[in-house]
C-alpha cells in the first residue's frame, strides 16, 4: 500500500512538472594539469590540415586522395549514416503514426437448392495513433540516439585522424627507404672503386690475399643491405597504397629523399584545449551522455504508457451502393503492476553503465595526456639526435675522405681504411633515419594533440 502511494505521489509530481527522467548531466571532473611539462617546439597554432605544415605539395596530394577513397574512412562515414538513420527512427516516436487499409471481396454461393448467390464487399479505412510522451521515455530515447550520432561523427573524425597519420608516416617511410637505397648505392660505389685499388695493389703484391678478401666481404655485405633496403620501399610503397584504396605496386610516388620536407613548428596550446580537440574524447563522453539519457528511458519503464487514436472507416456490398462509415476515436492505457524486478533490473543495469562510461572517459582524457606528454619527450629527443647525428656523418665523411687519401698514399693499412668506410656507411643510414624518426615524432604530436580539424560528412 504504501508502494502505491509513493508511485502515485511520483506520478502526480511528473503529470504536474513536466520533467524528465533522465538524470542531469555533468562532464566528469578529470584532473588536467596546467601546463605541459615541456613547451612546444614553436609558437604555430593546431591548423586544420596539419599535414600542410610538412611543405610537400606530394603530401598533401596524398591527403586528398586518402580523404576520398580510403575503405576505413568510408566505413565510418556510413557508420554515420547509419546512427542518422537511428536518430530519424527515434524521433518518429514523437509523432503520430497514420497509415491506411483497404480490403475487397467477393464470393460466390451455389447451394444444393435453391438460387445462386453472389456477394461483394469493399472497405477502406485509415488511422491516426499518437503515444503520450508523459515521462520522457521518447525524449530519452532521441536523446539518447542524438548523443549517438554526434559520437558517430566525432568516431569518424578519429578513425580520419588515424589514418592521416598512417599516410603521412608511410609517405616519409617511402622516401626514408629510397634516400636509404641512394646511401648504399653512393657507399656500393666506393666500395668497388676501393676494391679495385686493393685487387691493383694485390695484383702488384704490395698488399696480402687478406686486404683483398676483406674488402670483398665488405662489399658483399653492402651489397646484401642493399636487398633488404631495396625491399623495404617495396613494402612501404604497397602499404601507402592500401592506405589510398589502390592496389599494391600500382602507385607512383615521386621523390627520393627526406630532405626537403620541413619539420614543422608545433605549439601544443594548453592541456585543457585537448578535452574538446580530440576526437576519441569527445566520442567517449557522447557514450556517456547517451548512457545518461538511457536511464531515463528505464526509469520511465516504471510509470503508464497512454496513447490515443482515431479511426475511421468506409464498407459497402458493391461499387455504387450506399457505403457505412464508422468513425471511432479510442485511448489505451498500459502500467506495469508486477514484473518480477525486470524493471528495477533495467534502471540498475542503465545506471551501471553510465558509471561504467564515466569511468572509461576519465581514462581517455589520462590517455590523451600521456600521449602528448611522449609525444613532446620524443620530439625533443628526435631533433637533439638528427642534430648530434649530422654532426657524426659530417665528420665521419672527412674521416672517410682522409683515410682513402691516405691509403692510396700508402701511409695508413687496410684496415683503418675500411673502418672508415664502414663508418661512414653507417653514419649515413643512421643519419637519415633519425631524420625520418623526427618527423615521424611530429605526426605523433599531431595525432596526439587532436588533429584541429574534421572531415565533412555525406548527406
Amino acid at each position: 500500500m504504501e508502494m502505491k502511494k509513493i508511485v502515485v505521489a511520483s506520478l502526480v509530481a511528473v503529470l504536474l512538472s513536466g520533467c524528465s527522467l533522465t538524470p542531469d548531466y555533468g562532464r566528469p571532473d578529470t584532473k588536467v594539469p596546467a601546463a605541459w611539462s615541456q613547451s612546444g617546439t614553436g609558437t604555430a597554432q593546431m591548423a586544420r590540415d596539419w599535414w600542410e605544415s610538412f611543405g610537400d605539395a606530394e603530401l598533401n596530394r596524398l591527403m586528398a586522395i586518402a580523404l576520398d577513397q580510403n575503405n576505413d574512412i568510408r566505413a565510418a562515414l556510413h557508420r554515420v549514416e547509419q546512427s542518422r538513420a537511428g536518430l530519424k527512427i527515434a524521433g518518429a516516436s514523437l509523432l503520430p503514426s497514420a497509415d491506411a487499409s483497404g480490403n475487397a471481396g467477393r464470393s460466390r454461393t451455389n447451394p444444393a437448392t435453391g438460387r445462386t448467390t453472389t456477394t461483394t464487399s469493399l472497405g477502406v479505412g485509415a488511422g491516426i495513433n499518437y503515444e503520450l510522451d508523459l515521462f520522457g521515455a521518447n525524449r530519452a530515447n532521441v536523446e539518447s540516439a542524438e548523443a549517438g550520432y554526434a559520437g558517430s561523427r566525432f568516431d569518424r573524425d578519429a578513425v580520419a585522424l588515424i589514418v592521416m597519420g598512417d599516410v603521412a608516416s608511410t609517405y616519409f617511410n617511402v622516401l626514408n627507404a629510397r634516400q636509404r637505397l641512394e646511401i648504399s648505392d653512393a657507399n656500393l660505389k666506393n666500395a668497388r672503386d676501393v676494391l679495385n685499388i686493393v685487387q691493383a695493389r694485390y695484383d702488384a703484391g704490395t698488399v696480402s690475399a687478406l686486404d683483398l678478401a676483406q674488402q670483398q666481404a665488405s662489399l658483399a655485405a653492402s651489397e646484401a643491405a642493399r636487398a633488404t633496403t631495396l625491399q623495404n620501399v617495396s613494402i612501404a610503397e604497397n602499404a601507402l597504397a592500401v592506405l589510398l584504396g589502390e592496389v599494391p605496386q600500382t602507385l607512383d610516388v615521386p621523390g627520393d629523399s627526406l630532405k626537403n620536407v620541413t619539420i614543422p613548428a608545433i605549439d601544443p596550446g594548453q592541456p585543457s584545449s585537448l578535452v574538446g580537440r580530440r576526437p576519441d574524447i569527445r566520442k567517449s563522453e557522447m557514450d556517456l551522455i547517451a548512457a545518461n539519457a538511457d536511464i531515463g528511458v528505464a526509469r520511465a519503464a516504471y510509470f503508464p504508457s497512454i496513447s490515443i487514436g482515431l479511426n475511421g472507416s468506409l464498407a459497402s456490398s458493391g461499387f455504387g451502393d450506399p457505403a457505412t462509415t464508422v468513425l471511432g476515436l479510442a485511448s489505451a492505457l498500459t502500467a506495469p503492476i508486477f514484473q518480477g524486478g525486470r524493471i528495477e533490473g533495467g534502471v540498475e543495469q542503465a545506471t551501471a553503465r553510465q558509471k561504467e562510461l564515466v569511468e572509461n572517459y576519465r581514462k581517455t582524457v589520462l590517455v590523451s595526456l600521456q600521449e602528448v606528454e611522449d609525444s613532446l619527450t620524443a620530439e625533443k629527443t628526435a631533433a637533439t639526435r638528427e642534430d648530434l647525428l649530422e654532426k657524426a656523418m659530417n665528420e665521419s665523411r672527412k674521416a672517410y675522405n682522409y683515410a682513402r687519401q691516405q691509403y692510396e698514399a700508402g701511409i695508413i693499412d687496410f684496415q683503418t681504411l675500411l673502418e672508415a668506410q664502414n663508418t661512414l656507411l653507417s653514419s649515413e643510414d643512421s643519419h637519415a633515419q633519425a631524420r625520418n624518426e623526427r618527423l615521424q615524432a611530429a605526426i605523433d604530436l599531431f595525432k596526439a594533440l587532436g588533429g584541429g580539424w574534421s572531415i565533412p560528412e555525406t548527406e
